[in-house]
């Protein structure tokens, strides 16, 4: 009688550990935001990119995760930057146009080019 105690407690404490298990890895991951854009700018440095700011809140469930990111260009124009993160671990990027054309910038005063008409 005693032995099939132990086996029942047993049986409901490995089904209640497996029902945690499974709550919990349905529960997405919330990513911090200041973590993706730094690893996200390290990446994006090459092509002209000085900062990144990305979604405050960023839930990584069992599909992935899409979120978006705005880059700031050497040049002070900006960029939406949308990405897809797959559940293996590869990145999808979609980048928008930048928001403002670069100016041109003034030449300097002893430039020999202001001089001309």
């Amino acid at each position: 009688m005693l032995g099939g105690v132990r086996t029942l407690a047993t049986l409901l404490f490995i089904a209640g550990v497996a029902a945690v298990a499974v709550a919990l890895a349905r529960t997405p991951t919330v990513a911090d935001s200041g973590v993706m854009a730094a690893d996200r700018l390290e990446e994006v440095r090459r092509d002209g990119a000085v900062g990144m700011e990305c979604d405050p809140r960023i839930p990584i469930g069992l599909r992935g995760a899409v979120f978006t990111c705005i880059a700031t260009l050497a040049d002070g124009a900006t960029q939406l930057v949308e990405y897809t993160l797959r559940p293996e671990g590869r990145y999808e990027v979609k980048p928008q146009v930048p928001t403002h054309v670069p100016r041109r910038r003034k030449p300097a005063l002893a430039d020999p080019r202001t001089d001309r008409p």
